[in-house]
């Protein structure tokens, strides 16, 4: 069985250490773009949004039932609830 000779070896081995290379810093070029491209989403706000504020809900005025002028407390009563069309 023939063996490939150090020196071919040798210039496999420097090749592929030359692609490897070329991919790793073609990946920190990409790195560096996604930061470039994402930065607004990586910031730290400057001011505290209200998100955490309380809102409200909704009132008994607010309910579906209230808007078709039937009341949910008649329906739970036994009384059928018929709505015009």
């Amino acid at each position: 069985m023939r063996t490939a000779s150090p020196d071919l070896a040798g210039k496999f081995r420097s090749i592929v250490a030359r692609v490897g290379a070329t991919f790793r810093a073609q990946r920190e070029i990409e790195a560096r773009r996604a930061l470039q491209r994402y930065r607004h989403l990586l910031e730290q706000p400057h001011e505290t949004l209200p998100l955490n504020e309380i809102i409200p809900v909704s009132n008994e005025e607010d309910s579906p039932g209230h808007a078709h002028g039937s009341d949910a407390r008649e329906r739970a009563a036994g009384h059928p609830a018929f709505e015009g069309a």
